[in-house]
């Protein structure tokens, strides 16, 4: 079945039961979710350049047991543009696979009749906001907790474009560290945003010239969910090079959890792509310890002309 997507609050149940079992994937509300399929994790607007967008909803005995969201994209890499068939998002019960078999040739039959010539599914959010900004912190990929989907899109030549590694400290303790260089300026400012906590960004300078930044959100930015309000997101942290390797990182990341402790954040995540075995590296000297990992698959596809 084909429904359009301002039925999306229709499938909320099927979504919370499953994701129940992926870290840092909360429960939401059908207000909550309708919203995820209109707006971007940036801003409470509708996209810009999604369109064609269509539910495909699988039933078995006339029970929804699964759905897939798909869509076309107008999406821009440098200074290219072009449009693309995107799987936005598919689940099914697992034990349930030819009903997870039917989603996914008809998404593709769909996107094929549109004329694209590729599907990406599940794309990571920080090239193009296309995801559920309350899916795994807006990232939006395919976990692999979730054996039976990620298997399913191998069985269907599907390959992995991309990832994300996600690591976090429950009950994190954090004392205030040394600076490295008391010529360096730190400032410290407050962001509020949708979480009940307010973000954070903790920058160095020297001279007036920014040697190092780190970032943090409440994971509230992402879901309104209680159990999100206590969880601090390590967004960003980076340090020019001449900085690197004198112990800046390791400031930057410490002084921003420990504000955030004082705030009242009781956890941390922080992620890193699957490529960036460095961070990896780092981020699992201080505390870290890997939670999940996440992926991007895409496939080609024949289209209508081209048979």
């Amino acid at each position: 079945m084909h429904w359009d997507i301002d039925r999306a609050g229709e499938l909320t149940s099927v979504y919370n039961d499953q994701v129940t079992d992926i870290p840092h994937c909360y429960a939401v509300s059908p207000e909550e979710f309708e919203n995820g399929f209109r707006y971007g994790k940036g801003a409470d607007k509708p996209y810009e350049n999604l369109h064609s967008e269509k539910i495909i909803v699988g039933e078995q005995s006339g029970k929804i047991v699964g759905f897939a969201d798909v869509a076309v994209a107008e999406i821009s890499e440098g200074e290219r543009k072009m449009r693309k068939g995107l799987i936005r998002f598919l689940t099914y019960q697992p034990g349930y696979r030819p009903v997870g078999q039917a989603i996914l040739e008809e998404a593709e039959g769909y996107l094929r009749d549109m004329g694209m010539e590729k599907v990406s599914a599940f794309r990571i959010s920080y090239r193009n906001d296309y995801c559920y900004r309350f899916y795994h912190l807006g990232f939006g990929l395919v976990s692999d907790r979730k054996g039976h989907i990620y298997g399913l899109f191998f069985m269907n030549n599907y390959e992995i474009e991309d990832g994300e590694i996600f690591m976090d400290q429950p009950a994190y303790k954090i004392a205030e560290p040394a600076i490295p260089d008391s010529q360096v300026e730190i400032v410290v400012e407050q962001n509020p945003g949708r979480g009940v906590l307010p973000g954070l960004t903790v920058q160095a300078f020297r001279e007036g010239n920014e040697v190092g930044v780190c970032e943090s959100v409440s994971a509230g930015k992402y879901c309104q969910n209680e159990e999100a309000q206590d969880w601090v997101f390590i967004k960003w942290l980076g340090v020019e090079e001449d900085y690197r390797r004198k112990g800046w990182g390791r400031y930057l990341l410490q002084r921003n959890l420990w504000e955030m402790r004082k705030i009242g954040y009781k956890n941390t995540i922080i992620s890193a792509n699957i490529k960036n075995h460095r961070a990896q590296l780092f981020y699992t000297n201080y505390g870290y310890r890997v939670a999940d990992t996440c992926y991007q698959f895409s496939r080609k596809i024949r289209t209508a002309a081209h048979p």
